[in-house]
């Protein structure tokens, strides 16, 4: 299983970013990514932070 390389939720085709030319993100979910651009602005230890309570979820 893939996982998005910014939050880490797990990766599959109706969760994945998309490039600037519409195209998937094989990297980053859509609520990281979309139209080649990163939706937040923080830092890693802030995505982090924000979203280690979610880990225990996924596994």
């Amino acid at each position: 299983m893939k996982f998005c390389q910014s939050c880490g939720m797990p990766l599959n085709d109706q969760v994945l970013g998309t490039n600037a030319d519409g195209s998937r993100n094989e990297d980053y979910c859509m609520y990281c990514y979309r139209d080649g651009k990163f939706l937040q602005e923080c830092t890693m230890d802030e995505m982090i932070e924000h979203c280690a309570p979610f880990e225990d979820r996924i596994i």
